[in-house]
């Protein structure tokens, strides 16, 4: 009986964590549009300004564009890792590493 309730919380645990990792990585994924949107709209009054203050060398501009969009494009790659991660690859290494080292833990306790 007790094994039972003890393994129906830890199922419930899991869920839950696996939920706010859903939860977590959905919020990601809305400031990204959001934040890439705004950089792009912005993206053309910027390098304006900096034209307007005196920056006339091409290679400035294209390098500042270059980091100006490499932003969304470094944001976007981690997020894709991380959704492969989260709904593809759910690797269980750290996992169960993790759950041997609870079971050590907890063995020693007694």
């Amino acid at each position: 009986m007790m094994k039972d309730k003890t393994n129906s919380v830890e199922k419930y645990v899991k869920a839950k964590k696996r939920v706010d990792d859903i939860k977590g990585f959905y919020f990601h994924v809305i400031k990204f549009v959001i934040i890439t949107l705004l950089i792009l709209i912005f993206k053309g009054r910027v390098l304006e300004i900096f034209i307007e203050k005196g920056v006339e060398d091409k290679n400035v501009l294209q390098w500042m564009e270059l980091n100006i969009l490499a932003i969304p494009i470094i944001w976007g790659l981690v997020l894709l890792v991380m959704g492969l991660r989260l709904f593809v690859f759910k690797t269980n290494i750290l996992k169960s590493w993790e759950k041997r080292q609870i079971q050590k833990y907890l063995g020693e306790e007694k």
